[in-house]
């Protein structure tokens, strides 16, 4: 029998207390690597507003070239549209898609 909307929803908040109770270690190790990510992602974005200008980057997103938020180099940084594609995959998904197209 197929589950309400709502009551999937107390079945997934449900599991997720649970997990979160049984492996403390995990979700806190994985709650810090995100927060550093995101501190590392703001930092990137406010060296390439120092480069360029927080106008050219207004409704922007700054995209990693190798996937790696915390390469922070100036050759690693580039400017892209909102919603570029960028976090799963790992590196250069886009580079293997366009490889096996060609082939």
């Amino acid at each position: 029998m197929a589950r309400s909307k709502a009551e999937t929803k107390k079945a997934k908040a449900a599991y997720s207390r649970k997990y979160r109770k049984e492996n403390p270690g995990k979700v806190l190790a994985y709650n810090r690597k995100t927060v550093k990510q995101r501190a590392s992602r703001n930092k990137a974005r406010a060296k390439v507003a120092k480069m360029v200008g927080k106008s050219k980057i207004k409704g922007k997103e700054i995209h990693h070239k190798d996937s790696n938020p915390k390469n922070n180099s100036k050759k690693n940084l580039a400017i892209a549209k909102k919603g570029h594609g960028g976090g799963t995959g790992g590196p250069n998904q886009n580079a293997r898609k366009r490889a096996k197209k060609k082939k």
